[in-house]
């Protein structure tokens, strides 16, 4: 009986081969595990801030039902308008009562200290 030394290359061979393979296998479940929990904070990121903006604007609509019309702004733009009549009607006396307080005064300096 001749005993020959058994050849564990080929097995050795497969061995690494499938070590390799598997190596792979978890190198690829590594990555796409992470370029998932890195795409599930980026979508929770993002969320957060549709949060925020959803209630800025909010706000700003609640902001806007209180803001005056264009019917109220009209309103007031009328009474301006009739503040400012009533002024300029105001000033056209003032400087009638100025021209008789500059007479009365320019009497009372020249003709007044005569008696």
């Amino acid at each position: 009986m001749s005993t020959q030394p058994t050849d564990y290359s080929a097995l050795r061979f497969w061995f690494d081969a499938g070590q390799y393979g598997l190596t792979l296998a978890i190198g690829a479940y590594v990555w796409l595990g992470s370029r998932f929990n890195a795409k599930t904070r980026e979508v929770k990121g993002v969320h957060q801030e549709v949060s925020v903006i959803a209630e800025r604007v909010t706000k700003l609509e609640t902001n806007m039902a209180h803001a005056l019309s264009h019917e109220d702004l009209a309103a007031v733009y009328d009474r301006i308008n009739d503040v400012a009549e009533e002024v300029a009607g105001l000033s056209g006396k003032m400087d009638g009562v100025k021209g008789t307080v500059e007479m009365i005064q320019e009497y009372l300096l020249n003709d007044g200290c005569k008696r």
